[in-house]
């Protein structure tokens, strides 16, 4: 919906999916210095980005929760209305395969997110399992029907404020994780107050025939504050230094979620949720393997993805994320390694040029570990 506002300000466009997503907003010879320039206004100011290609889908009706509560891994009968929850999908095999966020805006409404590249297949999903269970539920895939955007970085709340909106955003009255109906400068929209960059933030969705709009009242807004927008390369360095992962970068088609830390987003004392069975006969044979966070000393070289982890001359995992901090001064990453591995251990990585390099072993949660930038 705000395609063309891009292409106006300069970005360099990829594809995501089934989407164009601005990469970076600046001239090719300048990649690397623009991504730097939108990190920093975002852990420092403010940035905006574009996220309409991620998936939408509205579950309505009576037995909403209850589908909820079986398909993904947390609880979802007890959410209140007005409250965000974490939601993590896994197969019959126990295998991760999407995440995003459950917005309840009324008892018989959740609003759903997905990712970019898998909401298809979640629809899919959602449709087949309520073939079989036939709960009193709709499911509508409204993806292309909005448009969005995340309003992220200390200065947040001071310009959406500035734009008009309807709501208080107070920490109080509209604490993290919280969702609201609400009106941006006279557009309706919905409020989600999430966190994947790590920063105070909102995400706005308006419908999709209002995106321009939504955007150039934004921009607007953000003047006094210099608000920036930022692409996708500088979104996956900023939630990479909070150590959030990336299904289908981060994740394979064997990954479950105890690998990658996600124990916390399984509720226990569920009688029933797809692929529940399958991560309790699991747990049972630990994996051999986990996702580690890592660390190179400064002026090191950048790992590619796929670079092998070693241990001896037996490959034990890969690097599935890596990318340069300035928050942080250093060389910073994800990779598959032995789940023995504690922080301090070495982690060999074999580089593309053969070169074997010791990367240190740290928690995955590189920035702002406490998470008390975003609940500000």
């Amino acid at each position: 919906a705000m395609h063309h506002r891009h292409l106006e300000a300069g970005a360099q466009m990829m594809t995501a999916g089934l989407w164009w997503r601005p990469a970076y907003y600046g001239p090719k010879d300048k990649r690397q210095v623009s991504i730097n320039q939108e990190v920093k206004a975002v852990r420092t100011n403010v940035g905006m980005i574009d996220v309409s290609t991620l998936g939408g889908l509205e579950v309505r009706g009576r037995d909403a929760a209850e589908f909820m509560n079986r398909l993904y891994t947390f609880t979802y009968t007890k959410q209140p209305v007005g409250r965000a929850r974490y939601v993590l999908m896994t197969n019959e095999q126990g295998v991760v395969i999407d995440d995003g966020v459950a917005c309840r805006f009324d008892e018989q409404h959740f609003y759903v997110t997905a990712t970019t590249s898998g909401v298809d297949r979640v629809y899919r999903t959602m449709l087949w399992w309520n073939a079989q269970w036939r709960l009193e539920i709709d499911v509508a895939n409204v993806t292309a029907a909005y448009a969005g955007v995340n309003v992220a970085g200390p200065k947040s709340r001071a310009v959406l404020e500035r734009a008009g909106c309807s709501v208080d955003l107070s920490p109080a009255a509209f604490p993290y994780m919280g969702v609201r109906a609400a009106t941006v400068g006279g557009i309706p929209v919905r409020l989600l107050r999430v966190g994947f960059v790590g920063e105070l933030g909102y995400e706005v969705h308006c419908a999709a025939s209002h995106g321009e709009a939504l955007w150039d009242l934004l921009i607007e807004a953000g003047k006094p504050d210099g608000l920036r927008p930022f692409g996708v390369e500088a979104q996956r360095v900023l939630r990479l230094e909070k150590g959030h992962i990336i299904i289908g970068q981060d994740t394979d088609a064997m990954t479950t979620p105890d690998e990658v830390e996600m124990a916390w987003a399984i509720a226990g004392k569920k009688p029933f949720f797809v692929g529940g069975r399958s991560i309790e006969l699991r747990r049972k044979h630990p994996s051999a393997r986990k996702l580690l966070g890592f660390t190179l000393p400064a002026g090191e070289a950048l790992p590619e993805e796929s670079n092998l982890v070693l241990t001896g001359d037996k490959v034990t995992g890969f690097v599935t994320s890596a990318a340069v901090s300035e928050a942080l001064g250093k060389v910073i990453g994800l990779a598959y390694g032995p789940a023995d591995k504690v922080p301090g251990d070495k982690l060999p990585i074999k580089y593309t040029s053969g070169r074997i390099v010791e990367a240190e072993v740290v928690s995955p949660h590189f920035y702002d570990h406490d998470n008390k930038r975003q609940e500000l």
